[in-house]
C-alpha cells in the first residue's frame, strides 16, 4: 500500500517548502475548527503554548529543545510524516493539494514557519473533531475529557520527536527525501494528461477538424447583387380610429345600491375564552432551535449525533430543600440560541442535550438567584458525552446548613 504521508513530505524540495506546506496546513487547519457565530479568540501560538502550559503537560526545557530540533531539515520532515500519519491528515484531498501547491511555488514565496504546537494541537482536533474555540487557558481540561485527550496526544508528539535518536532521525529522514517521483502520487504529469486515444465529440455535434469545402459557403455557389435588391415601401395608413356615443354602453347616472346595514347582537359575539395561569411545575425544556444549531455545528456531516439528559439541582445547601422558580439557562458556546426555564418545587430542572458519539461537548449552565439570595448569576460548565444517558449539576447557595442559622 502506498505511503500518503511519505509522498507529501518527499514532495517538498527543501526546507523552505517544508514550512511554507507547514504553515498552510496550520492555516487551513485552524480556519475549519475555529468557526463560530459568535466571536472567538484566535488560536495562535501562544494560545496553544498557554494551554499546554496550564493542562501541565509539557515543560519549557522540551518546549526550546522541540523548537531548536524544527531548524534541522531533516527534523522538520519527520515531524510533518508522524504529524500527517497520526492524525491521518495524509488521506484528506485538501491536504494533498495543499503540499502539491507548497512543492510548486518559488523557494522565495515561503516565509519562517515556528506555530508548531498551534500546529499539532490543531491536528489531533481535527482528528477528533474537536473545535478549537472550546479550548480555554484559563479553564484546562480535565485529563481524561475529550479535550484534555487531545492536548495529551500533542504533548506526546513533541516530546517523542525530543526523545528520538539522531541516528533514528537520520535514518528516517533518508526514506523521506526530496523525490522527484513522489509527484506522480499526487499530481499528474503532462505525459498523463495527453489522451493517446481519438478525441471525443462534444455533444450536440462534432465535425472533424479536417478541411472541407461546404457547398452552403462556397463561393460558386452564392451570389449577391446590390443592384438587384427590391426597394422598399413605405409605410401604408389606414383611416383613423374613431369611438362616437352610440358606440358607447349606456352611460346614464344610475343611483347607488344601498344593502341593509349589518347588525350584530350580543349572542353573535365568541365567548372569551378563559386564560389559564401555569406554573412552572414542570421545568423539562426542549429548545429544538438550539438543538438544531447544535448538531448543524458540531455534526459536520459526518458524524452522528445522540441525545442526553441535563439534570440541574437547585438546593438551598447539600441534601437540603430545593429552590422553587429559579431561572436556569444552559448554552454552548459559539452557538447563539440556548435553553431555558425555571425550576420545580422540588428545585429540579431537566433538559435533553445534543452530543457528538465519539467525543463530548462542554455546556455552560447559569443559574440566577433571587433577590434575597444576592441576585448574582452563577455559571457552571459540565462536559457531556454519549456514553451516559443522564447527567446530574448541583447547584448549592450554602454548603453546610449551620451557616443558614
Amino acid at each position: 500500500m502506498q505511503d500518503e504521508a511519505q509522498n507529501l513530505v518527499q514532495l517538498q524540495p527543501d526546507s523552505d517548502h517544508l514550512l511554507l506546506f507547514a504553515g498552510r496546513l496550520e492555516q487551513w487547519l485552524v480556519a475549519d475548527l475555529n468557526r463560530s457565530e459568535e466571536s472567538v479568540p484566535d488560536f495562535t501560538g501562544s494560545r496553544a503554548r498557554a494551554l499546554l502550559r496550564a493542562a501541565d503537560l509539557l515543560d519549557d526545557p522540551t518546549r526550546h529543545a522541540f523548537d531548536r530540533l524544527m531548524e534541522n531539515e531533516t527534523a522538520v520532515r519527520v515531524a510533518l510524516y508522524d504529524l500527517l500519519q497520526d492524525s491521518e491528515l495524509a488521506d484528506n484531498e485538501t491536504v494533498a493539494a495543499l503540499a502539491a501547491t507548497s512543492a510548486a511555488q518559488s523557494a522565495g514565496e515561503a516565509s519562517a514557519f515556528d506555530n508548531w504546537l498551534a500546529l499539532c494541537i490543531a491536528a489531533y482536533a481535527w482528528k477528533s473533531g474537536y473545535p478549537l474555540f472550546q479550548l480555554d487557558p484559563a479553564s484546562p481540561p480535565e485529563t481524561y475529557s475529550p479535550a484534555g485527550q487531545v492536548l495529551k496526544r500533542a504533548a506526546y508528539f513533541v516530546r517523542s520527536q525530543v526523545q528520538r535518536s539522531a541516528t533514528e532521525r537520520d535514518k528516517l529522514g533518508r526514506g523521506l527525501a526530496y523525490s522527484s517521483g513522489a509527484a506522480a502520487g499526487v499530481v499528474p504529469g503532462l505525459d498523463d494528461l495527453q489522451a493517446g486515444g481519438a478525441i471525443a465529440p462534444l455533444p450536440p455535434h462534432y465535425r472533424s477538424p479536417i478541411p472541407v469545402n461546404y457547398p452552403e459557403v462556397s463561393s460558386d455557389t452564392l451570389h449577391v447583387d446590390p443592384e438587384s435588391g427590391e426597394q422598399s415601401t413605405s409605410v401604408t395608413r389606414g383611416d383613423p380610429i374613431t369611438i362616437t356615443s352610440g358606440e358607447l354602453a349606456d352611460n346614464e347616472t344610475r343611483p347607488p345600491t344601498y344593502r341593509a346595514p349589518i347588525q350584530v347582537s350580543g349572542t353573535e359575539q365568541p365567548v372569551p375564552s378563559t386564560t389559564r395561569i401555569v406554573t412552572p411545575d414542570a421545568a423539562v425544556a426542549s429548545g429544538s432551535a438550539f438543538s438544531e444549531s447544535i448538531q448543524k455545528r458540531f455534526g459536520r456531516g459526518k458524524k452522528g449525533m445522540k441525545k442526553t439528559k441535563l439534570y440541574v439541582v437547585v438546593q438551598e445547601y447539600p441534601d437540603g430543600p430545593g429552590l422553587y422558580g429559579l431561572q436556569v439557562r444552559v448554552s454552548c458556546k459559539g452557538i447563539r440560541s440556548f435553553v431555558a426555564g425555571t425550576t420545580t418545587r422540588e428545585g429540579n430542572f431537566s433538559c435533553v442535550l445534543p452530543v457528538p458519539e465519539d467525543t463530548g461537548l462542554t455546556y455552560d449552565v447559569d443559574v440566577i438567584w433571587p433577590r434575597e439570595l444576592g441576585g448574582e448569576t452563577e455559571r457552571k460548565s459540565v462536559t457531556l458525552n454519549a456514553d451516559r444517558t443522564r447527567f446530574t449539576l448541583p447547584f448549592f447557595h450554602q454548603l453546610t446548613k449551620a451557616s443558614n442559622l
